[in-house]
């Protein structure tokens, strides 16, 4: 009998088209919340992304809870693989339940009480590191789980704006040791929460693109 062939692995113009609309869609309704959010507070439209109770904090919980219900369909439909459908749930259900309760604000101002290792600087702002290194990790898997050029540059502006928002939170930090360091501006550290809000809503616009196994 002649040995068979392998089989040749599917090209990219054979990979089932993204959803189209989605991504769109979920930006222009994240700004448009955003927005309609600081135009009702105004003239103190910082207060739309300030506290913990705003509106800005109650839409991050929200998104960080569709992407974990998301990454748990698409897991369930065979649209990413199981291991790293189960690991993008755990990480984003993690994240919702540190927004909802302040987990890495308790650590940053407590945790002295628990160790002595909290006099240094990056022990105190761990939970934010990790989320940095960790997410970049996990965005890294999931790159090679989307077929589409488009996803995947909607996903990794998602992590550039991430890491812009922990810049925004890390920077008052990193002034002490570098003098040379600009004055970050009062309204670019009011607009870190939406930039949380920015960077989830493009993670979710990737996952929300991306199609069926056929």
């Amino acid at each position: 009998a002649m040995p068979s062939e392998p089989v040749p692995a599917p090209s990219r113009s054979a990979l089932p088209p993204p959803h189209r609309g989605v991504a769109s869609a979920l930006l222009c309704a994240v700004l448009g919340y955003l927005l309609l959010a600081a135009w009702l507070f105004a003239p103190g439209w910082e207060r739309a992304f300030r506290s913990d109770h705003s509106p800005a904090a109650w839409l991050s919980s929200a998104l960080l809870l569709a992407l974990c219900t998301t990454a748990l369909r698409l897991t369930a439909e065979r649209c990413l693989p199981w291991r790293l459908g189960v690991c993008l749930a755990l990480a984003f259900a993690v994240l919702a339940v540190d927004e909802q309760f302040m987990l890495h604000e308790l650590w940053k101002f407590r945790c002295h009480e628990w160790t002595d290792a909290c006099r240094w600087g990056p022990v105190r702002e761990a939970p934010m590191l990790a989320v940095a290194v960790v997410g970049g990790a996990m965005l890294a898997w999931l790159h090679r789980a989307l077929g589409h050029r488009s996803t995947r540059c909607l996903l990794w502006a998602g992590f550039a704006v991430g890491l812009a928002a922990i810049a925004v939170d890390q920077w008052p930090a990193l002034q002490p040791h570098g003098p040379w360091l600009p004055a970050l501006p009062q309204w670019l550290a009011t607009l870190e929460e939406a930039l949380e809000v920015v960077a989830e809503a493009l993670v979710l616009a990737a996952l929300l693109r991306q199609p069926g196994a056929r």
